[in-house]
């Protein structure tokens, strides 16, 4: 067994949601037990996710350079060489709460570099679904391959965008909501992006300065693979950022060139 195996990503996630299931819509799950790595309170529904893959990883004797939410940086194994980025449960709100759109979101790379992933797995703790993708080998949902939709302009456009706990942008986002076809909100980065992977939305946007590197990492290499796009809100790439260090970023993901500039112009004449 390998981390770079996607079939080992995915016991990974499976056993994350064994554990997560018990706990998702019930007021334990909510039990503050401290802060994590980002600085981000821990609830007792990422601790217990976050324990069910460094358990996992410790009894498979499993090597690798591990960063999560709650724990940071841990290394497994006595010469580990890959880095795996864990969100172990994206959406915390949406599970407390009972919401059915919660992810966990896995990724690896051979270097110390978020623009170096190979290997990326999105599951939809709820539902078992699955996105995956390997570098140069395309993505895939539930198995079958999957590509970007058509879609070249904002205003044909279905958007996924999040401002919330963020009321200073709210202004940059509406005139954004007002040129969009359709808007939706959902709660979980990662699991939104991959909807873009798939075609069930056509872009993703971020204005917050939020996202962590864990909460974009898979979700990245995924959506690009299905062939879309995605930076920064300034246009910037995402080369150079340490998976190690817990940046934060604005993002635009669209699902091809031309409707990530339309979104990226229209932003810079707003």
């Amino acid at each position: 067994m390998n981390i770079n195996d996607l079939s080992c990503l995915k016991e990974i996630a499976n056993n994350v949601r064994l554990a997560v299931m018990p706990l998702i819509g019930t007021f334990e799950s909510r039990k503050v037990l401290g802060r994590g790595f980002g600085g981000d309170r821990t609830l007792l529904i990422d601790e217990v996710a976050e324990n069910s893959i460094t358990k996992f990883l410790e009894e498979n004797g499993l090597s690798c350079i591990f960063i999560g939410e709650e724990r940071g940086v841990k290394k497994f194994g006595e010469k580990p060489t890959q880095y795996m980025i864990v969100d172990a449960v994206d959406g915390t709100t949406n599970a407390t709460r009972g919401v059915s759109f919660v992810s966990t979101s896995l990724a690896v790379s051979p270097t110390n570099d978020l623009g170096s992933i190979e290997v990326a797995l999105v599951m939809n703790l709820c539902s078992g679904e699955t996105f995956e993708a390997k570098k140069g080998e395309g993505a895939k949902f539930q198995g079958k391959e999957i590509k970007t939709s058509e879609t070249l302009y904002l205003k044909d456009a279905i958007l996924g965008i999040d401002v919330s706990r963020a009321p200073n942008t709210v202004e940059l986002a509406v005139p954004l909501m007002k040129k969009a076809r359709c808007v939706r909100a959902f709660g979980s980065a990662s699991l939104e992006i991959c909807h873009v992977a798939s075609g069930f939305l056509d872009a993703y946007v971020d204005l917050r300065g939020a996202l962590r590197t864990l909460d974009i990492a898979a979700a990245l290499l995924i959506v690009k693979e299905a062939g879309g796009t995605m930076t920064q809100h300034n246009g910037a790439g995402f080369n150079g950022y340490l998976l190690t260090e817990m940046n934060r970023f604005s993002v635009i993901a669209a699902a091809n060139k031309t409707l990530h500039r339309d979104i990226f112009t229209f932003l810079a004449k707003s």
